[in-house]
């Protein structure tokens, strides 16, 4: 075996190891990287509910030159959104490699398939495209692809297609982690535009009110029914980048991108509005009793999620269908706050 086939082995190898998207997609680049020639590249994802104006960029080398080639779309979350332009719109609706010459630059894409839907882009400026380098770009991001809805099967829910509980725990830990760090800082922008109320990522936990009953007298089919048609609409209402879990059972949790607490409240408020108007077949209506908590620094994971549950307890005995906030419960002396210090308690 030739040391290039050697190389090329030890690259499948290398990438087939990842099962976390975000080390996925930087292995991939570390392998390109390694076997091709060009100025800059990117990839472009394709957000939740997109309509079909910006791409949200996922990995860059370099980083340094985004503001040459992509246009940024300015955003509240901190995300780094850009313009979805013609060129990304053709490779998306085609699913096909597009290739044009910007500025005697070559520019090439390549679409992201995972289980037959566009994902998202991969886009190479500077590399001088050959059939043989194509064949190997295209193949990598297949491997690519293929490991990346492994990946997405894995964390999951099977019937609502939501995230599921175990890639919550790891979420949550990580962004818990993120914010000890300080690597999710906010803007200076945001800092300016936003002096009287700090924003923070909110966690709340979201229960169907008297789910058994709906199970008891309609059945099981139509107990998922509204399960799915609820999963639905929390994909419709939340944002792009507040991240959404079947818990489970009737159960769901929303952790929200970065927001003030009254617009954390507006955003579960409008949910709950939403729900509560909503005719569900067989079953008409339903409502759903939320818990919200903020996730400040050095928050305990066990914590966290006994502070939402707190909240969430407290609406389902004070009448349902409502969303009540820990740190308004707190203020008002209505729930005593248990906080765990450790990761270990001894007996």
């Amino acid at each position: 075996m030739s040391s290039a086939e050697e190389n090329l082995l030890e690259s499948v190898i290398h990438i087939t190891e990842e099962r976390d998207k975000r080390s996925l997609i930087k292995v991939l680049f570390e392998v390109l990287s390694s076997l091709i020639d060009f100025d800059v590249m990117y990839c472009l994802q394709i957000p939740r509910g997109s309509d079909g104006k910006h791409l949200e960029i996922a990995e860059s080398i370099p980083i340094s030159v985004i503001h040459d080639n992509l246009q940024l779309l300015p955003n509240q979350q901190g995300e780094q959104y850009v313009l979805q332009d013609d060129v990304a719109t053709r490779c998306i609706n085609s699913r096909e490699i597009i290739t044009e010459v910007i500025n005697n630059s070559n520019r090439i894409m390549f679409p992201i398939i995972v289980n037959n839907d566009v994902t998202g882009i991969l886009d190479i400026y500077g590399h001088n495209n050959t059939a043989n380098s194509e064949k190997l770009i295209k193949g990598f991001v297949q491997i690519y692809s293929n490991f990346l809805a492994i990946i997405s099967d894995n964390e999951h829910d099977t019937l609502t297609g939501l995230l599921n509980r175990k890639t919550f725990d790891a979420q949550l830990s990580e962004l818990i982690l993120d914010i000890e760090n300080k690597s999710v800082p906010f803007s200076s922008e945001e800092r300016r535009t936003d002096k009287k109320e700090d924003k923070h990522h909110w966690v709340g936990i979201l229960d169907i009110d008297r789910f058994k009953s709906i199970n008891d007298n309609f059945g099981h089919i139509y107990g998922d029914e509204v399960l799915l048609i609820f999963s639905d609409l929390m994909k419709q209402s939340f944002r792009a980048n507040d991240l959404l879990f079947r818990y489970g059972g009737e159960e769901f949790v929303v952790v929200l991108a970065p927001a003030t607490e009254s617009d954390a409240f507006i955003v579960f408020e409008r949910f709950r509005q939403k729900l509560e108007s909503f005719n569900f077949p067989q079953v008409g209506t339903a409502t759903v009793s939320i818990g919200m908590v903020p996730i400040g620094k050095y928050e305990h994971t066990t914590t966290l999620l006994e502070h939402a549950d707190q909240a969430l307890y407290y609406a389902k005995e004070h009448g349902r269908n409502q969303v009540c906030n820990y740190n308004e419960l707190t203020k008002a002396g209505l729930v005593k706050s248990r906080d765990i210090q450790d990761d270990i308690e001894l007996f």
